[in-house]
């Protein structure tokens, strides 16, 4: 992933539980898909998060980068 991509949510991952299935759908539902202002490392313990801006509802969010998939170069 880099800077400029456009990315959606990620709905499956060998770790997600039944409820956080269902907060990847919502989440994919009502964003819609983002494009990706920043790259950095963050959290605890650190690993890499994005920053993503929605046009759809004009909102910008930090988010893991293992929680999303690119859709387009």
């Amino acid at each position: 992933m880099k800077v400029g991509d456009l990315v959606i949510r990620r709905l499956y991952s060998p770790s997600y539980t039944g409820i956080e299935h269902r907060s990847a759908a919502r989440q994919r539902e009502e964003l819609g898909h983002g494009l990706i202002l920043t790259k950095q490392m963050s959290g605890k313990p650190r690993h890499a998060c994005i920053t993503v801006y929605y046009p759809k509802t004009g909102q910008i969010y930090d988010i893991a980068e293992s929680l999303m998939e690119v859709i387009s170069d």
